[in-house]
């Protein structure tokens, strides 16, 4: 139930939105001549371009830029997120309006809408509706009034808004506002209800060509490869319900679909485990009931009333195991939610849906474990029961060897999956990444605050501190922080007929020195040559590459002018090697270091001594931050806290996989043991014998085990191969990954091999220390 209800959750995203038949989210499609690029950040003036030409196909249309702002309320101040939106965003998405009209709430240029959390913060109990809040954007403040209080997004939200605003009172607008190549929203359409996706794009193929034909020129001019609509440059949509899988268009909360659908066959998995567990028992104990088959038929019993007895009594059992899973199911949510990071809920379980699949499954579960026994039951020969003659059917035996088979099989899988998941997230933790992850901290500068006074204060502050080696800032974080933000910058340009793109990152002086990077040629950005704030740019191995400068010409690259920022361009002066500024699912890019450019800083780094105390360093920190900051909450981390959140969702699913693997083998031994006491409970004149003719403890133990091994081997041979495709698919979604050795498939055999012979071998020493005598008299 709890995988289930997880899976589900992931598969929901979106799904609560009245139009989501209809909402799309637009991104472009590049097909260069090196491969396919995607991107879903947007300029500003393309929403009123299409307005102005799909007036008939738009219903709503709606920008969405993520920020975040400094709240200002009497004696209150809040670091709050912000999404500057168009006026059709409340028409669009069904965010469940408390307060305020959604039609009108955002026509209003200085209208804010908040959501109930934020009303709560601000106002408490008092009517939030026309009162004013002050918004610090960093250099100034400004007045809005509340126009509107939406209910908190549910968490299977891919959209999420604490505060919203009109998208003109983004601080860079009005300069941006006519650029296209500019570009640093999302873009989100609701196309109306007569026009299809597919009708969409093909209308959008003209407009994409009258406002992008230098475009499309200069990429068929690199020898961009046309795709099925003979396009190389489109601009695409995406419906609302896919983007929580898009892994290349979506946002932070993206994941791949694989997930949920393994947490589902996982859960099948296990049931059908304990199925098998249930079957094998079942016609294990129907031997035994023999007598009782015989003479209820002998007294008038008809086959359907024997078929009709024996299913009763599994669904019984079935009745009392699915009201007490139901009940655990509840009662270890929580401690399930804790663990597994997850935000399932009781009302999931509630769900109308949810309750259908749970009860058709049970249903399905007990006519299948049930029936199959009684099946088998209801076929017995009267005459032979009677005469004690009954005969065990060959079959029986193969369908219980086959089942066990299955049962092992999976938890090999199982075993092997979790092994392959683990080794994968330690190598992501431990491969080097070419930078100080150890001795560096990242600090948040926070919303409302500066970055660059922030930097100043901090640097001349600590300046004598023999803990602190070195201090400087950026404006995008390495990996994910305390602040949970994830960014990057991009930039084009066209160099000798050719054009190209890089990551940029603005960066303060020593940016190298405190993230320990490592220079392979030229020198760092210095305070001794001015003209680097306007006219240099530090570039790195990838980025070099790109531009024809291999090893061991690297060195050439120095003083090499590239066209970024204005006609004067910028001046290689530096190059660094590469390292991981991303996470290692994704290849080295080419990156770009400028200094102080216009976007300023949205972090400060410290580096730390080897030898200081990490907890006392982390609280002069905190303490000089709140110094020139005290509003705002000190978020500091070290940098190897923020890769690693880079890869809670893998962590989370190698936990749940290995709790399910866990669970399998338990379930395996349980059903193995007890088909081990059966089976040998049949031979006990048979071991009495071979004992009284000179037969051997060990020699009867391998005897009576070597069955279940070989079983064990065959599933071996079946489920390596499933589990090593199966994560092989897995792991191309790294573009950094482990090889798959034939170890890792060893090692998990050697532990279902262990794990059979322990369970077996318990009850087959029991067996043959029997005493022959007893044993020869039991029969």
């Amino acid at each position: 139930m709890l995988l289930f209800l997880t899976a589900r959750f992931e598969l929901s995203f979106d799904d609560f939105q009245a139009n989501k038949e209809h909402l799309y989210k637009v991104f472009f499609k590049l097909n260069l001549a090196d491969g396919t690029r995607m991107g879903t950040s947007m300029p500003a003036p393309l929403t009123p371009a299409l307005k102005a030409d799909f007036k008939s196909e738009i219903k709503h249309i709606s920008r969405i830029m993520d920020s975040g702002v400094q709240v200002v309320q009497g004696d209150k101040t809040l670091d709050q997120s912000l999404n500057y939106v168009d006026a059709d965003f409340l028409k669009m998405f069904s965010f469940e309006m408390l307060k305020g009209n959604p039609n009108t709430a955002l026509n209003d240029l200085k209208s804010v809408v908040i959501n109930q959390s934020t009303a709560e913060k601000l106002f408490g109990s008092s009517e939030p509706l026309g009162q004013t809040i002050n918004l610090n954007f960093g250099e100034k403040i400004e007045a809005f009034i509340v126009a509107g209080v939406i209910a908190n997004a549910p968490e299977n939200s891919t959209i999420e808004s604490e505060m919203m605003i009109r998208f003109e009172n983004n601080p860079s607008y009005q300069e941006n506002k006519e650029e296209w190549d500019n570009q640093n929203h999302h873009l989100y359409i609701q196309l109306a209800e007569n026009i299809s996706q597919e009708t969409f794009e093909k209308k959008l193929k003209p407009f994409t060509q009258k406002y992008y034909k230098s475009t499309i020129d200069q990429i068929k001019k690199e020898g961009g490869k046309p795709d099925e609509r003979a396009e190389v440059f489109s601009i695409k949509t995406m419906p609302l319900l896919d983007e929580h899988f898009m892994k290349h268009t979506g946002g932070l909360l993206v994941m791949d679909k694989m997930y949920p659908y393994m947490l589902l066959i996982i859960s099948v998995l296990v049931v059908l485990i304990a199925c098998i567990n249930f079957i094998n028992l079942s016609i294990a104990r129907s031997l035994e009931r023999a007598k009782e088959v015989g003479m209820r038929k002998a007294l008038g019993a008809v086959k359907n009333q024997i078929l009709g007895q024996f299913w009763g009594e599994a669904f019984i059992l079935c009745i009392i195991g699915f009201v007490i899973g139901s009940l655990l199911a509840t009662l270890t949510m929580p401690t399930y939610n804790s663990l597994f990071r997850s935000t399932i809920s009781l009302q999931s379980l509630l769900n109308p849906a949810t309750a259908l699949v749970l009860i058709t499954s049970f249903l399905g579960i007990t006519l299948i474990a049930g029936g199959y026994p009684a099946l088998v039951v209801s076929k017995f020969n009267i005459i032979e029961v009677l005469k004690g003659k009954l005969k065990v059917n060959t079959k029986s035996g193969g369908l219980r060897n086959t089942l066990i088979i299955v049962q092992f099989s999976i938890a090999i899988m199982l075993i092997s999956s979790t092994i392959i998941i683990w080794n994968q997230i330690d190598f992501l933790r431990n491969k080097p990444l070419g930078f100080d992850e150890t001795q560096v901290i990242s600090i948040p500068v926070g919303h409302g605050n500066q970055g660059t006074k922030v930097l100043d204060f901090m640097r001349n502050k600590l300046a004598n501190q023999p803990q602190i080696v070195s201090i400087t800032g950026a404006d995008i974080n390495v990996g994910r922080g305390k602040d949970n933000s994830m960014s990057q910058s991009g930039y084009g340009f066209e160099l000798e007929g050719k054009t190209y793109h890089t990551s940029g990152l603005n960066v303060d002086y020593d940016y190298i020195k405190t993230l320990g990077l490592t220079l392979e040629t030229g020198r760092d950005f210095a305070r001794e040559f001015p003209s680097d704030k306007s006219r240099s740019i530090v570039i790195n191995e990838t980025m070099a590459k790109e531009l024809g400068f291999n090893k061991p010409t690297v060195a050439a690259a120095i003083g090499k002018n590239i066209p970024l920022g204005d006609s004067l361009g910028r001046t290689i002066v530096g190059v660094v090697k590469d390292y991981h500024f991303e996470s290692l699912k994704n290849k080295i890019k080419s990156m770009t270091f400028f200094l102080q450019n216009d976007f300023g800083y949205n972090y400060v780094f410290v580096k730390i001594a080897p030898n200081a105390a990490p907890k006392e360093t982390m609280d002069l920190l905190a303490k000089t931050f709140k110094e020139i900051a005290p509003k705002s909450e000190f978020q500091g981390s070290f940098l190897d806290e923020n890769t690693n959140n880079q890869y809670k969702k893998e962590e989370r699913f190698s936990q749940i996989i290995m709790s399910a693997a866990v669970l399998a083998i338990v379930l395996s031994c349980m059903g193995l043991f007890a088909i081990a006491i059966m089976m040998i409970s049949r031979r006990t004149k048979e071991i009495g014998i071979r004992k009284v003719l000179g037969a051997s403890i060990p020699s009867l133990v391998m005897l009576l085990s070597k069955e279940f091994l070989i079983l064990v081997a065959i599933a071996i041979v079946i489920a390596s191969p499933i589990a090593y495709y199966a994560m092989d698919k897995w792991l191309t979604d790294f573009e950094y990954r482990i090889d798959i050795g034939w170890q890792i498939f060893a090692l998990a055999g050697c532990v279902a091999v262990i794990i059979a012979l322990l369970t077996v071998s318990y009850q087959a020493i029991r067996a043959a220390l029997m005493n022959p005598v007893k044993s020869l008299k039991s029969e």
